[in-house]
């Protein structure tokens, strides 16, 4: 790693869809790398990012972020909050805690989950997501977690499977912090849910930051000519082909199910104190 950061071609979310609009395209570097990692998204010139911060540079209060999170959104009061750090690639970060809100009640939210559905960016044939997330170190998780992945039609529910409207790819971790996808769609012929792992165990790495890139190319409608790839800190870890996740052109990639937390149904789901932090998400689409 001999260059320096190169920069990615980033919308900055500032104000709704207006700012996206008038903002135009914005020089952003992950500084925490002598070089960028090489994912999908230097190959998506439309791509925007879900700030944390306001027009003047703020952090957004909790009653901002719920708002532009939408109203579908769960768990961003009761356990999310912004936080300013100097480790990590950007200065300002989202941490989630874990496990359910409340112990004492069991359908409580569990982490936190919401759909983005960029202006402009939804309904497309190949999408590119990108954030950077650190896992907490020294604490035992009593189960894996979830976190953002790409998405289309009806907003894919936290934990039920996708149904015949619309596709989830889930990004999962077990309790070791191995990593998987998971394609939920009407259209997957192995019960509408197939696992996609690595060749070899990967693991997020606990106590550090890492960068995930996820690459969709949606399959022609009737083929399995559609793709999947994941890069872990620029290194290729996940790539699938001949995939179907569509019967027709009514369906694209809408956006992101922002799904951080761990894995199961509420009442299964322990309170726990244990926190993940991640940075803004980046959205890039075709």
């Amino acid at each position: 790693m001999g260059r320096k950061t190169s920069a990615d071609q980033i919308v900055q979310i500032a104000g709704g869809a207006a700012a996206v609009a008038l903002a135009g395209y914005l020089y952003v570097s992950y500084t925490y790398f002598n070089e960028t990692p090489v994912g999908c998204m230097d190959g998506y010139a439309r791509a925007v990012r879900f700030s944390l911060h306001n027009a003047e540079g703020a952090p957004l209060s909790m009653i901002e972020l719920q708002a532009r999170s939408g109203r579908e959104e769960e768990g961003l009061m009761q356990n999310a909050r912004i936080v300013d750090t100097q480790s990590a690639p950007m200065a300002r970060v989202l941490e989630v805690k874990l496990g359910r809100a409340d112990d004492t009640d069991p359908q409580s939210a569990v982490g936190v989950n919401f759909p983005w559905r960029p202006d402009g960016g939804q309904g497309a044939t190949s999408a590119c997501l990108r954030y950077s997330v650190r896992l907490p170190e020294g604490i035992e998780l009593p189960t894996g977690g979830l976190l953002p992945g790409l998405f289309g039609g009806v907003t894919p529910d936290r934990v039920a499977q996708a149904g015949e409207a619309g596709f989830a790819l889930r990004t999962r971790w077990n309790k070791d912090g191995e990593t998987q996808l998971v394609a939920e769609a009407k259209a997957v012929a192995e019960n509408g849910r197939l696992v996609v792992g690595p060749p070899r165990p990967v693991r997020l790495a606990r106590g550090r930051w890492v960068t995930l890139e996820q690459e969709l190319k949606l399959n022609t409608p009737g083929a399995s000519d559609g793709a999947v790839h994941v890069w872990l800190d620029g290194e290729k870890v996940i790539e699938k082909t001949g995939l179907q996740l569509r019967e027709d052109d009514k369906i694209g990639v809408d956006g992101v199910a922002v799904t951080i937390g761990l894995a199961g149904k509420a009442p299964d789901v322990p309170a726990s104190e244990a926190t993940l932090q991640i940075t803004p998400i980046d959205y890039g689409w075709k």
